[in-house]
Formats: structure tokens, sequence, C-alpha cells
């Protein structure tokens, strides 16, 4: 049986362990770096703080990058069941439908954000019985962003969500709606009355932005169990929802590290080793506009012993002296030059840096296009190292997929789906929910550009067979393009069906030239 003095000390150990592998400094500093905050906490004095931001554009160049491709999920049965196409549909669209409702594609690029700038991106995916999902049963699945500093795993030398004998996740709410929270789970109105608010942070919060007179930290614990997956929730003295074991297979977590560190399953961060480059790059750049705002005007010199009233540049006024006026001693002083090598050094350095991290100026677009080839082949030469970040990507967008039909099988119930019959038509097909089980599929998750060609490829092929003679049906042809590559798919289908019945439509001719299909318009 689990207490909520029990949990809060586990998650003091996850805090200690952050403690230890400098976590929350870290991600401080890097915020701070890739907003903009660069000279944060230095009280400098004697030049102008300049800030030359090279992190922020190579993170936004990586994310531009990893989420330029849309998101294609198809779930393949395992083995022969009855109705399997019928039930792979009707998870693709239920999947379409969560990504759509619940804001992922969005989500997705603040998770990568985090993952680049902190090193670690997270989903927590949750029902929400209470979201009007237009079907007779309430409730939808929601995903909330979770920041490597709220998530403590179990074994924190595993970066396997799966596998951590535990998960507590930790959030900071107003104290008002945790008490009315805890009332609605049965706790009476005393026991409410004993959440109080934080009086003193966690390392991970920020005392200048936090109410803390009006906010209490709260942990959701998860654990495997033979019977699913169990929940715990509290605060640090008490119990908000007792232990209560649902029967999802997976956690409802999905995680994913920028790069990998062996033995901890927080990652590193490409902005963490480039923050001395920044440094340097800002001082040094802020020393030279300061120097030559110092000797960049001559300045003049004159003799204070002749001068006694002192010098004045103004136009027509006369200047009192001592002495032959012929002999006065004003002269215009010229500093020496900067030296050269200041503007080579620091555009090197900006490209160095950008370069290492992985951003090119071909990647960036700083190039004139007068050889394409060799441009492109830049460019793929520098994309190349994000590859292994991308494919982590879709694995973590594999993960988040399998959890949505997870939590579909145990919350959907009877649900009405629109999917696309054999002929190209809307049908509402009904389907029960508890009948699926995740054992008896095999989800083939397909991410980004892998989905796109697959369809560009089926369309060239598509249009080959029609050009050698394989295909002569108008309306086997169509059938064959991909739903994305045409609009109006189903309208033109019934428009030939209609010809068809009434003798209008004849058997396609080969083609002569077989750029005339769809595929090769569009290549």
């Amino acid at each position: 049986m689990q207490t909520a003095e029990a949990v809060w000390k586990e998650y003091q150990r996850g805090v200690d362990f952050n403690n230890r592998i400098d976590l929350y400094d870290r991600v401080k500093t890097n915020e701070n770096f890739f907003i903009g905050r660069q000279w944060e906490g230095l009280n400098v004095t004697t030049l102008d703080p300049l800030i030359f931001n090279v992190l922020r554009r190579v993170v936004n160049m990586f994310i531009s990058m990893l989420v330029s491709d849309d998101i294609a999920v198809t779930a393949q049965p395992f083995q022969s069941i009855p109705d399997g196409e019928m039930m792979q549909k009707i998870i693709d669209r239920s999947v379409a439908s969560v990504i759509e409702r619940a804001g992922v594609k969005s989500k997705n690029r603040y998770m990568l954000r985090n993952a680049c700038v902190d090193g670690d991106g997270c989903f927590y995916v949750r029902f929400d019985p209470d979201r009007d999902s237009g079907q007779s049963i309430a409730g939808d699945i929601e995903v909330d962003v979770i920041e490597n500093t709220d998530i403590f795993f179990g074994n924190p030398a595993v970066d396997e969500v799966q596998r951590q004998p535990y998960i507590i996740i930790s959030m900071r709410r107003s104290v008002d709606s945790v008490r009315k929270e805890a009332m609605a789970r049965g706790l009476s109105r005393s026991e409410a009355e004993n959440i109080k608010p934080d009086s003193l942070l966690e390392p991970q919060y920020d005392a200048q932005v936090d109410d803390t007179d009006n906010m209490v930290t709260v942990l959701l614990r998860m654990e495997r169990t033979e019977d699913g997956i169990s929940f715990f929730k509290c605060t640090q003295n008490t119990v908000i929802m007792p232990e209560t074991v649902t029967p999802y297979r997976l956690y409802p977590v999905a995680y994913m590290s920028w790069m990998r560190v062996k033995n901890c399953f927080h990652g590193e961060s490409p902005v963490s080793e480039a923050i001395p480059n920044q440094i340097a790059i800002n001082k040094l750049y802020s020393m030279y506009v300061q120097c030559i705002k110092h000797v960049a005007f001559p300045k003049i010199i004159y003799d204070m012993t002749r001068f006694p009233s002192g010098y004045s540049s103004d136009v027509g006024k006369a200047i009192g002296m001592r002495g032959n006026p012929n002999e006065a001693i004003v002269t215009a002083f010229q500093a020496p030059d900067i030296s050269a090598q200041v503007m080579p050094l620091l555009e090197q350095m900006i490209q160095d840096t950008m370069e290492l991290m992985g951003a090119s100026d071909a990647t960036l677009g700083n190039v004139k296009p007068d050889n394409t080839s060799a441009i492109v082949t830049v460019q793929q030469a520098t994309i190349a190292p994000l590859e292994l970040v991308k494919m982590e990507f879709f694995r973590f967008v594999e993960d988040t997929v399998r959890i949505f039909v997870d939590l579909m099988r145990v919350h959907y119930g009877s649900r009405t789906v629109c999917i696309t019959d054999d002929n190209g038509e809307e049908i509402a097909e009904r389907f029960d929910f508890d009948s699926l089980d995740t054992a008896t599929l095999e989800l083939n998750v397909e991410v980004g550009s892998s989905a796109y060609w697959a369809e560009t490829m089926q369309t060239v092929t598509n249009d080959n067979l029609l050009a050698r003679g394989i295909i002569t049906d108008p309306i086997l042809y169509v059938e064959n393009i991909p739903d994305n590559q045409i609009r109006g798919k189903s309208r033109l289908l019934r428009a030939l069906k209609e010809q068809r019945e009434n003798g209008q439509l004849t058997d396609i001719q080969p083609l002569k030239d077989s750029t005339a299909g769809v595929g090769q318009i569009q290549q």
C-alpha cells in the first residue's frame, strides 16, 4: 500500500540524482542562452553587452528539419484474424483523429525544442473523461508535454520507459484545483484542507516566477503490476488519489533524448557544448564594437596653457588664448586601426560553431544556387548526422501511437468511426474498441518522408503499369492512386462508375509517353 511519505522519498531520490548530474543548472543555462538571456547575472559596465544568438538559429533549423514531414500511421494485422483489414482502417482513422484533436503535431515541435535545448523530450498520454468526444461515450485522449526536470525514473541508469520499476511525474498546480480534485475523489473537506502551499520550492522550479503562496507540488506515480499499470497521486503529506490499477499494458509515457548518455536516462543537448563558443563570440563582438566607438573618430588635442578657457568646436565662435595665435597648438589625433584579424576570426568562429553543431551554410540557405547538384550533396552530407536524431524521433512517435491504441482499448468502448470502403465511399462503422487486442496487431508506424515517398512511388508504379497496358480499367487505375495524391477521389470514382453503367466508359489505351501519368506530373 503506497503512502504519500514513501512516494515523496522516492521523488527526493530522483531530485538528488538530478542534482548530482547538474541537470537543473544545465537546463536553466541552456534555456537562457536559447532565448537570448546570454549576459544574465553579469554586471557589465566597461562595454555594451551585445548578443549574436547563433544557438537559436541552429536549434530552430534542427526542429524545422525534423518536423517538416507529415506523420502517417498504419496498423497491420500480425496474423490472420476476422475483419483484420477493417480493424486496420479503424485504427488508422482513430489514431489520425487523436493526433489532430490532441494537437500532437504542434506538441511535437515543442517536445523537440525541449529535447534539443534541454537534452530530453517527453509526452504523458492520458484519457480525459470530461472531454466531449462527439460520441455516446464521453472522453478522449489528451497529450501533455513534460519537462525533463519533472519526470523521474525508478532506475535512472536505464533510459527505456517500459523497463522502469516505477515512474514519477511532478507538477505545480494551484491549491484550490488540487483540493477540488481531492474532494471529487472522495476526500472530506477537512482532509482536503490539509493540502497547503509549498513554502520551499524544489530546484527545478523558479521562485521568481512561481506563486509559492498558492501553488503546491503534486506527484503522480506509475508502477507496473500483474493486472496493469497502477496510479497513485499525492502531495508531500496528503493522498489525492489512492492506488488505482488500470488495465494498461504500457506506461503512458513516451520519452526521447537528443544524444544518449551511458548509464543515465537524461540525454545531452547540443547547446551545452556550444555555450563557451557563444560566450566568446558575444565578448569578442562587444569588445570589437566598443573599440570602434573609441578609436574610429579623430580626437582634438590642444595646449591647455594657451587655451585656459578650453577649446570650443562651435562654428564662428571666438576662442580666447594666450600668446601668439600663429603658434596655437591644436591638432587631431588618429588612434591606430583595429587589427584586421578580429573580424575574420569572428566569422570563422560563427561558421565553425554552426558546422560543428550540424548547420552549414548550405543547410541554412546561405549559398548561391550556382551548382544545384553540389548544393544538394552538401546538404545531404550536413543533414546525415541529424538522421540519428530523426530515427529516434520516429521511434518516439511510434511509442506514442502504441500508447494511443492501448488507451483506446481500455477507454473508448463502442464508437462510430468514419472509414473509406473499397468503393471509395465514406461510411460510418460502429466498432467496439473493447475487442481490440494489441497483442494480435503489429503496429507498423510510418513517419516522415518514408510515408510520402511510399505514396509517390505507388503512384509512379501505377502510371508505369498504365503506360505499358497492364492496367486498362480507368476505375482500377483511380482506385490504386493513394487518397492523398488526388482530391475528390470518391467523387471521381462515382462519376466513372456512372459512366460505365451508361456504357460511356471504355478501356484506356496504352500510353505512348509515360510522362502523362499523375505520378510523373507530381515529380
